[in-house]
């Protein structure tokens, strides 16, 4: 399989590359290392340099470096000058520099790392570490007292379900990655991390199990992810947009979840994911069209029951997509293709409106989307009032003044209620911008344009991919095997984890 096209590479060049031009070593001269701090930070207030001596080292002068506001002072208190301060008489180094001793046999906490580099200081520093110096010495001790302020395990607001775990991720990526491993335990679960934002050094870990994600598709993952060069990541769209295929393109080629239990899933079917630290959405890739109706509630239910669920979501997609240009289609180029007590109704109410029947439609779901977003920008409590009660009196208030017929106001009201049945935030959003292409191509050509419409998307579609994979799959190309988990949901026992366009033929 040919797995990924050829493209310009995405970069955006930074404004600011903040390059030390110093050398990277330690100074062994305590004053000479807090003047290389004090040049490289400024003098900032929340840097507190700690300077004391070690009484049963031959009194030796330590200096302990770290920032106020993102580490915890008991445990630095607890874990590094406690047992500094406890130090038997006549300490012994075994022929070993004094900070490799100091790890080994003094320092009691977990993550304690032997740095030689400056740079690396500077950066150990801004992660929440506390730096220990010696007199003398060239080396130093990196050692994690981070203490980040985050927001506790909640459940995911934009992923809700009647029955399945309740747990959603936060902006903490080591909390992130704890509950991928509590569902995932297995030694051939990895998690690879790397800072991406020359300056806001942002943590970026990639998420596979080995043996089951393709090694092709991790290998370009890992590429596209080192190719970007840009100040600051502070969101999981920045990294979506520039690793995705393709950027002109109204359906979203990285999926998205907030859901443990999604992202393990999405994991087990052969995927990776990338968890960004800050924010509560992993991204997932590859992505297949099919996969944004799919909800985590279909594999908690009945296999009836989901494929029911199913398929009332592709009908809806349809009714969003199709009925207003439908109404439009009939209404002004296909009049004879309507009953004729129905076609009565519509030219009685139709009547007195001055507008044509694509005016009519535009006016009406350009308003609709109007208090849409009205709704969600505006505070939960007065938010759902201002959206439900503006379309009522709108609504009402545009029949009555002649502006709008009464059936064109039931059109909209269909069509924005089965918009909200698509699970896919990302692909609803793109659904309702199409839809106001095909009202366009079915106001100048009627049915014929709609037909066009409806080709140039699906045509559209068979030209994507998501990082190798057919954005179609398994549909086009068709996989009789993995349509067992498309349009309807089988039993689990006549389907396997993984889906075949995801597949290697030799599995370990």
């Amino acid at each position: 399989m040919k797995f990924f096209k050829k493209g310009k590479a995405k970069f955006v060049i930074c404004k600011d590359q903040n390059v030390n031009s110093r050398d990277s070593f330690i100074n062994p001269s305590l004053e000479e290392v807090k003047a290389a701090f004090d040049d490289h930070f400024g003098h900032q207030n929340d840097i507190i340099y700690r300077n004391f001596i070690i009484q049963n080292m031959n009194d030796h002068k330590a200096m302990l470096v770290f920032m106020r506001d993102i580490t915890n002072q008991d445990w630095i208190s607890q874990q590094i000058i406690t047992p500094l301060s406890e130090i038997e008489m006549k300490h012994q180094y075994h022929g070993k520099s004094i900070t490799t001793s100091l790890k080994e046999r003094v320092l009691t906490t977990g993550d304690v790392v032997v740095v030689d580099d400056l740079v690396k200081a500077f950066d150990d520093l801004l992660s929440g570490k506390a730096i220990l110096f010696l007199e003398n010495e060239i080396s130093a001790l990196s050692i994690s007292v981070s203490d980040w302020e985050s927001r506790s395990v909640e459940e995911p607001t934009s992923q809700t379900v009647v029955r399945g775990p309740r747990e959603g991720f936060t902006e903490s990526l080591s909390k992130n990655k704890a509950l991928l491993r509590k569902r995932i335990q297995s030694h051939r679960f990895r998690i690879e991390t790397s800072k991406v934002g020359e300056i806001t050094q942002t943590n970026v870990s990639i998420a596979f199990i080995e043996g089951i994600a393709d090694k092709d598709i991790i290998k370009e993952v890992k590429r596209r992810i080192n190719e970007i060069h840009i100040d600051g990541v502070l969101e999981s769209n920045n990294i979506e947009e520039l690793i995705q295929d393709q950027t002109f393109t109204p359906f979203p080629t990285v999926a998205n979840s907030e859901r443990p239990d999604v992202v393990a899933a999405a994991l087990l079917e052969g995927r990776v994911a990338i968890l960004v630290d800050g924010t509560p959405f992993v991204l997932m890739v590859p992505v297949v069209f099919i996969q944004f109706f799919q909800t985590p509630e279909d594999y908690s239910s009945r296999a009836m029951e989901a494929s029911f669920l199913r398929i009332l979501r592709h009908a809806s997609l349809l009714i969003t997509l199709l009925v207003p240009s439908i109404y439009i289609a009939l209404t002004t180029f296909h009049q004879e293709m309507i009953p004729p007590k129905l076609l009565t109704g519509l030219a009685a109410q139709r009547e007195g409106v001055p507008f044509s029947a694509f005016v009519e439609a535009l006016f009406m779901e350009v308003t609709f989307e109007i208090l849409r977003e009205a709704g969600i920008r505006m505070p939960k409590s007065v938010g759902q009032a201002v959206s439900v009660v503006g379309a009522i009196v709108i609504g009402q208030a545009a029949v009555e003044a002649d502006f709008v017929s009464a059936a064109m106001v039931i059109v909209v009201s269909v069509t924005a209620i089965a918009s909200f049945v698509m699970p896919s935030y990302n692909l609803g959003n793109s659904v309702r911008m199409l839809r106001f292409f095909i009202m366009v191509c079915a106001a100048a050509l009627g049915f014929f344009g709609i037909i066009l419409g409806l080709f140039s998307i699906i045509v559209h579609l068979c030209s994507l991919r998501s990082f190798g994979v057919p954005y179609m799959s398994p549909m086009g190309p068709f996989n009789l095997k993995d349509q067992k988990d498309t349009f309807v949901r089988m039993p689990r026992n006549t389907f396997s984890s993984k889906s075949e366009f995801l597949r290697k033929q030799t599995r370990q």
